[in-house]
């Protein structure tokens, strides 16, 4: 079971290295602003949306959770998911390039909806945060956004890919979401910093 963890990680790596060069290279011949501020700016968008922005109505006396952004510390880059209970997905590399639109594509958007089902059962296990920080390197984070505010968790990828982490289940279901997002023909991809 941990060599198909390995394998699956080493293989989403691989597919996200290839984004990321892809966008060096647009990057350096494009001669614009910097990545890492339209990165963060997109991703503080995706951090911030709020229940009525989704036209969602949630009772005050439960909490639920309406969003996930799982953001990806590979060390030489950053890959962000910001996924809905709406079907709505999109993802951000900080070196320049993203993916918006995932969740037209029903594929897309039924795993986007599984994901942030999933994340429910991980709120328990959340720390309230006022701020949406990015993780460490080697690490994943997931901020679990709900109607009563945002929940964050920090994992190392090490204890994913070894089988011993207990958000083996949520990683796996937002790798599910990526996975299909880069499938090809999936929602639109761009070079964000052209914005």
């Amino acid at each position: 079971m941990t060599i198909i963890y390995i394998i699956l990680i080493l293989l989403q790596a691989a597919v996200i290295v290839y984004f990321i060069r892809q966008g060096r290279k647009k990057t350096v011949n494009a001669h614009v602003a910097p990545a890492a501020d339209t990165y963060e700016g997109l991703r503080n968008l995706a951090v911030n949306v709020t229940p009525e922005q989704l036209k969602l109505t949630i009772p005050d006396d439960r909490l639920f959770v309406f969003g996930v952004i799982m953001d990806w510390n590979m060390g030489e880059a950053i890959v962000s998911l910001a996924a809905y209970v709406t079907g709505a997905a999109n993802m951000y590399f900080n070196t320049g390039e993203g993916i918006t639109g995932g969740g037209k594509n029903p594929i897309v958007g039924e795993a986007a909806v599984a994901f942030v089902v999933a994340a429910q059962d991980y709120v328990e296990r959340g720390i309230s945060v006022s701020t949406a920080d990015l993780p460490t390197r080697g690490c994943v984070r997931f901020h679990l956004l709900t109607n009563h505010g945002i929940y964050a968790m920090q994992e190392q990828i090490k204890h994913i890919q070894d089988g011993t982490s207990p958000y083996i289940p949520l990683f796996e279901s937002g790798n599910k979401v990526m996975t299909e997002m880069q499938a090809g023909g999936v929602g639109n991809y761009k070079d964000i910093t052209l914005n």
